[in-house]
């Protein structure tokens, strides 16, 4: 089979089941995973398909937005990453929490935590929190984007930036790759994570199996910018070396 022949067939396949796996692909096709790497990243360029850890999804759903969908996928991957997180909390500590659903997720796993500071942009956030009276809760405010429920642009970012420092910021994005960094789905979020970023002593990247390898725009920030970052699978060499490279604790989710 012709490899345009064979991204066709790809790009049909995904279309209909909305994803794929590199190493079914492989298998199905008799070629390398490096091959079908190479279709896969070719047909993200032409935008077909968003490639995630181990394969690729359709545009449609992986550009999706809305935080009831969000939560559904890989929900016991992120509630793992959430649980790992929330053991990095210590009493008396001031948080950033952003909008993303691994975030929630460690959101519910810190409501025993005593004299805790949560500053966010996230209502989920703040709605899940309302009745802890052991945790201060600050939104920083901003226009409302329904579609997530959280709170961005200019006005917010000035109330970060020019209100509020925090010991450690825990956040999540669209993506993450090896050459470009930490990457996200909008220009509104990826400017409330950057100045989240700036205001914060130490960053944790929450980094479920389906940000590794995804590409977005704009970008974040580089790998050397975060300190920790905890996943739900066991690591590649290449992205062990990543991470470590750039001065990174990596944290596999129990």
């Amino acid at each position: 089979m012709l490899a345009v022949e064979r991204r066709n067939t790809i790009e049909k396949e995904i279309k209909e089941r909305g994803n794929v796996l590199v190493a079914e692909l492989s298998q199905r096709f008799g070629v390398t995973t490096e091959t079908i790497r190479a279709d896969l990243e070719k047909l993200e360029k032409q935008g077909v398909l968003v490639r995630t850890y181990g394969g690729a999804t359709v545009v449609d759903a992986a550009e999706s937005d809305i935080v009831t969908e969000r939560d559904i996928i890989n929900y016991e991957g992120k509630q793992r990453i959430g649980r790992a997180a929330a053991r990095l909390v210590r009493d008396g500590d001031t948080l950033f929490l952003d909008a993303s659903t691994s975030a929630l997720h460690m959101a519910r796993c810190i409501k025993d935590k005593k004299g805790l500071t949560v500053i966010t942009n996230a209502d989920k956030i703040v709605s899940e929190l309302a009745s802890c009276g052991n945790i201060k809760v600050i939104c920083v405010g901003g226009a409302l984007n329904p579609k997530n429920m959280s709170f961005s642009g200019r006005a917010a970012q000035r109330s970060i930036r020019e209100n509020y420092y925090a010991n450690k910021f825990f956040f999540s994005c669209r993506g993450v790759t090896r050459t470009r960094g930490l990457a996200d789905s909008s220009e509104e979020e990826a400017e409330i994570k950057k100045a989240m970023l700036d205001m914060s002593e130490s960053a944790v990247f929450l980094c479920d199996r389906n940000k590794l390898g995804r590409l977005g725009v704009p970008v974040i920030s580089g790998i050397e910018r975060i300190d920790a970052v905890i996943t739900d699978v066991k690591l590649t060499d290449e992205w062990s070396d990543a991470f470590a490279s750039n001065g990174v604790k990596i944290i596999t989710a129990e």
